[in-house]
């Protein structure tokens, strides 16, 4: 037993736009996840977004550290030990350079 017709060539009108269309041919529309009862046609018609549903689902993304221990760069003995180098010379096609750390 059927509760409605078959309606093979009933007509309806798109809520979005407001054109004719084929009953068969009109979708409902959902908005995160839940019908809103609003008929669109094909070109209306969106499906949901799944950037909608966010909230749905528990999402566990931890990024800060427990008791962190930053490194302190104006300590000269935070990393290594620093030993100053006396003179330092190279050369190249231009020329020679000579750099001397005090």
């Amino acid at each position: 037993m059927q509760r409605f017709a078959s309606g093979k060539k009933a007509k309806g009108v798109c809520d979005v736009c407001g054109f004719t269309y084929k009953l068969r041919e009109l979708k409902t529309t959902t908005v995160k996840g839940r019908a809103t009862n609003i008929k669109a046609c094909p070109e209306c018609w969106d499906m949901d977004h799944p950037q909608l549903k966010l909230g749905e689902f528990p999402v566990h993304d931890p990024q800060a550290l427990r008791d962190p221990r930053p490194d302190f760069g104006q300590y000269g003995q935070s990393r290594a030990q620093i030993q100053p180098v006396v003179s330092v010379s190279g050369r190249g096609f231009i020329g020679v350079v000579t750099v001397s750390v005090t």
